[in-house]
């Protein structure tokens, strides 16, 4: 089975191209903007980086790398190639995303709307046997504040918080419009928040923890506006900022939901007119509580308070810190839980993920390697 994978340098494709190739030992042609040359150069260091370094001459025959642009017609291919992939592929793995949560709606829609649809137009030109595997997210329910989300739901009663909500939801009413046009099953993969609770080398393809860690470090000994740089270690600062205290978010650890997604999109079969739809989640939400927690443990001179409304009389490091983490504060009020039955029937004997402690959100916010850096801080 030959698998045609989108977004293959990211956090997540660089795990689902990792075990496809070592795991299931399927061909696997990666598209990627660039020169080949240099896209699999990159490649190759992402799939080490997943395997802390089992990635060598023994697997790499079966990587593949093209140059293509899921934003452009024929996705940048000429038609030539685009005919031949269209022939060669048994599966389409579409992973590529524009996962800034406080992008421009044009940016987004452009590579999460427009992307998806030049993928689908592609699949649709391939033998009814190649399978579709779209990855969205649990973003898509959008500004749904609580509640549980089944995996069937698809809605948009409740708004979005984001423009990326927005697009991953209109991508996905796509992906179920395609299966029933085309009478054709695919495979809809809606992970929440995937994490690794080990340290990612510097220039790595991150995830949403890392990228917040590696921000409150960069705060931290840079400064910034009322936060002068070292301030948490000297003195007390206090920051206000618009969370519940109530909220709750769903992380995951990348083990787990990479295993689960290769037994769901690779291991089984459909049929059918439809979009079958699975949630890659913890069956335990992680109260933000605990991830403020661990951040006020790293920086013993900050205490971060809850406030339900907008902050009176901001100082000027509340004010930075509501710009900078806007996305994020945004889905710091969501008391959602997700259900997973799909899941979990489609992936028997496979371990429920571990818990989400305050050893894997250290790890997972880079703190690890933060302390390593700084000696003097570590517990």
């Amino acid at each position: 089975m030959t698998v045609l994978l989108t977004g293959a340098t990211g956090f997540l494709g660089s795990r689902i191209a990792h075990a496809l190739i070592t795991t299931r030992a399927e061909p696997v042609v990666a598209l990627g903007r660039g020169d080949p040359s240099r896209l699999r150069n990159r490649m190759v260091e992402a799939l080490q980086v997943v395997g802390a370094g089992a990635f060598d001459g023994r697997h790499g025959g079966r990587l593949r790398c093209v140059s293509g642009d899921v934003t452009e017609p024929w996705l940048g291919l000429s038609p030539a190639l685009y005919a031949r992939l269209a022939g060669e592929v048994d599966a389409i793995w579409h992973c590529a995303s524009d996962i800034a949560l406080t992008g421009e709606r044009e940016r987004l829609y452009r590579v999460n709307v427009h992307g998806t649809a030049e993928v689908l137009a592609f699949a649709a030109v391939t033998p009814p046997h190649c399978k579709l595997v779209h990855v969205s997210s649990v973003a898509v329910a959008g500004a749904r504040p609580s509640g549980h989300v089944m995996e069937s739901d698809l809605s948009d009663v409740h708004g979005f918080e984001t423009h990326y909500d927005a697009s991953k939801y209109t991508a996905e009413c796509l992906v179920q419009q395609w299966a029933e046009r085309h009478s054709r099953p695919v495979v809809v993969l809606r992970p929440s928040i995937v994490a690794a609770d080990r340290t990612l080398p510097e220039g790595a393809a991150g995830h949403s923890l890392s990228v917040l860690g590696n921000m409150l470090e960069a705060v931290s000994q840079g400064g910034a506006p009322g936060i002068p740089a070292q301030r948490p270690r000297a003195r007390g600062l206090s920051l206000r900022l618009r969370v519940s205290s109530n909220a709750s978010f769903n992380i995951v650890g990348d083990r787990y939901a990479t295993e689960a997604m290769i037994r769901i999109g690779h291991d089984r079969r459909y049929q059918g007119a439809a979009a079958y739809t699975f949630h890659m989640v913890h069956p335990e939400p992680t109260p933000i509580r605990d991830l403020l927690a661990v951040i006020e443990d790293q920086y013993p001179g900050l205490r971060i308070e809850c406030a339900d409304d907008d902050v009176p009389d901001p100082t000027a490091a509340e004010q930075f810190m509501a710009a900078s983490l806007t996305g994020f504060l945004r889905y710091c009020r969501h008391q959602r839980v997700y259900d997973r039955s799909n899941a979990t029937a489609a992936t028997p004997g496979l371990a429920d993920p571990a818990p989400i402690d305050a050893a894997f959100l250290r790890g997972a916010l880079g703190f690890a390697r933060h302390d390593a850096d700084h000696p003097s801080r570590a517990h």
